[in-house]
Parts: C-alpha cells; sequence; structure tokens
C-alpha cells in the first residue's frame, strides 16, 4: 500500500507539531474558541491501559497546546457506550467526541437521528481520507440520509486497526511438539495434540457474548467470498444468512465444542478473564483482537506470538474479522466542532501512531518495516496485518448488518454454542431477522 505524502511527512517529522495544530491548520476561529474556558468531552471504549493512558495524554497534551481548553475522557464497555451514546444525545447531553459504532451497530441509527455532525469539511481539511485503501474507509462511511452503508460520506475517524487472530504460547505450543498450523484442518490436529498433551487448546469467555462473533466470524472467513461479506454486510445484491457458507462455518464451531477445544465453562467466563487466565499461561491460544497484543506481550513476554486463522486449503483465502476500529465522531452536542476535529486530528496525529505502535497497539494504517521487530507478539501482528492490508483480506463484523442484530446474533451464538439449535436453524433464525430489518 502507497501512503499518501501528507501522511509520510507527518510519520517522519517533517511537520512539526506547532504547525500541525497551530494557527495554519486550526485557523482565528479555532484559536477564539480555545481561549473561552472549554471542555471538550470524549467517550470511546478505551477504558483500559494502555490503550486509556495514550488517549489520556494526547489529551492533556491537546489541552496545554490550545489556551483555555480541558479534555475529559471517560472509556466505557463498548455494551454501555452503545446503550448510553444514543439516548444521551438525544436529550441534549453527553460528549462532544465519541466512538460510535461502525454499521447498523450505531453509526446508521445515529445518522438517521441526525445525531452526528456532518465531518465532510473536516475530512477535507486535515486529509482524514488519505492513506487508508477505500475498503477500509468505507467501513465508516454512510449516505448522508443514513440509509446506504459503504458509501458516501465519512461520518468518523479510527484510531486504530483490528485484526482478529490467535495469541499463542510458544512455551506450550513447543513442549506439545505443535508445529504452527497452516490450514484449518491443521489448526483442528494442533488443538487435538494439545488437548491430548493436558492443555486447553483454545482460550475462550463468552460471558460478554460479544467473543463469539470473533470466534464465528472467523472460522466463517475461511469459508465467505468477498462478494457475499460485503453484500451481506452493506446490503448489495441479494445475499442471506442461510447461504451454505454459514451453515458450514457454524457447524465447524459446533464439532470444535464436542472436541473439547474451547476452554471448559466458557459461558460463564468473561472475555477479559478468559485474556487473563491466557496470559498466566493458562492454555495455549486465544481468539482474540489485536487490541489485546498489549497486555499479551507485556504477561507472557518472549512467550508469545501471533498468528491469523489458516485457510481451508493450502495457499487460501481468509477474510478476517477486522478493519479499522471504531470510529470518533463529532455529536450534534458539541459545543465547538471546530475544536472537537482538531482534537480528533490529534487522537490520529503521527504523536498518536507512534504511541501506539510503541504499546504494541495496532494503529490505523500501514505499519512501516523499521517499526516491526522479528520474533515478538507485536512483530508478528503487525506482519500479518500489512500482509492482509495488502491482499484486501479483511472481512466485517456480522453485528454491523442490520440495526439490533447484534443482540440477535450474539444469542443465536449463545444457542449454537450449547448446541440447542442446528447449524440450520442458527442460519435461519439469522435470516428471518436480517430480511425484516429494513421492511
Amino acid at each position: 500500500m502507497s501512503m499518501h505524502r501528507r501522511s509520510l511527512l507527518k510519520r517522519t517529522g517533517a511537520v512539526a507539531g506547532a504547525a500541525a495544530f497551530g494557527p495554519a491548520i486550526l485557523g482565528a476561529p479555532h484559536l477564539a474558541a480555545a481561549q473561552d474556558e472549554t471542555t471538550i468531552e470524549v467517550w470511546d471504549t478505551f477504558n483500559a491501559d494502555p490503550r486509556k493512558a495514550i488517549v489520556d495524554d494526547l489529551g492533556a497534551s491537546f489541552a496545554a497546546e490550545n489556551e483555555g481548553v480541558t479534555v475529559e475522557h471517560r472509556g466505557w464497555t463498548l455494551e454501555e457506550l452503545q446503550d448510553t451514546l444514543p439516548r444521551v444525545v438525544d436529550s441534549d447531553q453527553g460528549p462532544d467526541v465519541a466512538q460510535v459504532n461502525n454499521g447498523e451497530s450505531l453509526m446508521g441509527p445515529m445518522v438517521r437521528a441526525g445525531q452526528l455532525v456532518d465531518i465532510t469539511d473536516y475530512v477535507e481539511e486535515y486529509g482524514w481520507a488519505e492513506g487508508l485503501p477505500d475498503g477500509l474507509l468505507a467501513r465508516n462511511m454512510y449516505s448522508t440520509d443514513g440509509t446506504a452503508f459503504g458509501s458516501g460520506q465519512l461520518w468518523g475517524v479510527s484510531v486504530e486497526a483490528e485484526i482478529v487472530g490467535l495469541f499463542y504460547n510458544k512455551d506450550i505450543v513447543g513442549e506439545a511438539g505443535v508445529e504452527l498450523p497452516t490450514t484449518l484442518a491443521g489448526l483442528e490436529e494442533s488443538f487435538q495434540a494439545l488437548l491430548d498433551a493436558g492443555q486447553t487448546p483454545l482460550v475462550f469467555g463468552n460471558l460478554d457474548k460479544w467473543p463469539a462473533i470473533h470466534l464465528f466470524g472467523d472460522i466463517h472467513g475461511t469459508m465467505a467470498t468477498r462478494e457475499f461479506l460485503d453484500g451481506i454486510i452493506y446490503r448489495t445484491g441479494e445475499q442471506s444468512f442461510e447461504d451454505q457458507s454459514i451453515i458450514d462455518a457454524a457447524a465447524r464451531l459446533q464439532d470444535w465444542v464436542s472436541a473439547g477445544y474451547l476452554l471448559d465453562g466458557f459461558d460463564g467466563i468473561g472475555a477479559d478473564d478468559a485474556a487473563a487466565l491466557f496470559e498466566a499461561g493458562s492454555g495455549a491460544m486465544l481468539l482474540q483482537g489485536s487490541w489485546q497484543a498489549g497486555t499479551v506481550g507485556s504477561n507472557l513476554g518472549e512467550s508469545s506470538g501471533f498468528f491469523l486463522m489458516p485457510p481451508v486449503e493450502e495457499g487460501g483465502t481468509v477474510l478476517h474479522v477486522g478493519g479499522v476500529g471504531i470510529p470518533h465522531a463529532i455529536t450534534v452536542n458539541a459545543e465547538d466542532p471546530d475544536l472537537s476535529a482538531a482534537l480528533i486530528d490529534k487522537l490520529v496525529s503521527e504523536e498518536s501512531f507512534n504511541a501506539f505502535v510503541d504499546a504494541g497497539l495496532l494503529p490505523a494504517g500501514e505499519i512501516p518495516a523499521d517499526k516491526i521487530v522479528a520474533d515478538t507478539v507485536s512483530g508478528d501482528l503487525y506482519t500479518a496485518w500489512n500482509t492482509s492490508l495488502a491482499n484486501d483480506t479483511l472481512g466485517h463484523y456480522l453485528d454491523w448488518a442490520a440495526p439490533g442484530f447484534y443482540d440477535v446474533i450474539t444469542g443465536e451464538l449463545q444457542k449454537l454454542l450449547g448446541l440447542q439449535v442446528t447449524p440450520e436453524e442458527f442460519a435461519a433464525n439469522l435470516q428471518e431477522f436480517y430480511a425484516a430489518s429494513f421492511e
């Protein structure tokens, strides 16, 4: 992927920090607003370090650069934020800047409700659309009337990128004589070898419900085509959740449950607790998003590694769950939208990019080669991300597909994991809701 010149200048330090947020970009109206005592409230899902600390530091830096400005940052869980944000904005309260989950999870409904500021002028001013391929930008796009996902204009900007894969404990895997698999069947053979060695093959907790979307989605990504996945998410064509790829992925997931590959009692274990168990050495692998890399690297050190879900056949394609992170948008309650936009630009600045890389996290965009350290979990992650970005193999989160679909798909996945429905029933239940969602 070629990097746009503006992004390259920022990342090589050719654009000084003072210029990036001084009069040349902010302009007199911005500075005048900053001289009045102004508080910018930021709500997002960066509720734990190192991500929380990074945003706190960026907010403090922005406040120091803009006289009279205070930045208040509050981190939420995703579920809390999605439930709370539309209600408080509708009540003329809440934050100036907030993460608004992609697709029909939240962005579509909030655009249709007139709760977000049109950032078209800011996209042009700050160059937020530069340096990322169209396929990633589409995930933060809606038509102005909020009816078409994946086209139109940007409504938010992502600080992070995301890709779901498998973190692994090199010591446990090595002691079991397991090599990194190159096919899906090879992964299952690895799981069985680990189980035979008395290890938990896949540490997994689904108390929070969203981890099942990732697990199922990554299995489905080994079987899905780009045409199907983009079609079902962006609602183009006549795609159906009763597609054979959905049924086959559901059957494969139930096979993993029946074989005992998942952590015992996974339905009563939270995602954070599952990650903590893995990072403490209890289990061989953890299927999780790139956001977990920082703590995995800190807690497992040189024993930690990362690889992507392997294809069905050697050399095949997998559409990995992920894309850009939840975008930061400006709500209609923003006291000063210009100042809020300048803060968002700070969140996607060179300073932010380097802070995320230094923490072993994944910022949006291609990772420069000089930032990749071989034989480390972050190095594995960055190499995998760059490869997926170059090959256009980033998939989607299936809950983006329709308003309210998150509750439906997580509920159906709970029943699927509990062996309470057949793969065909699972697919039919999803399609029933999906088909009726825009009638």
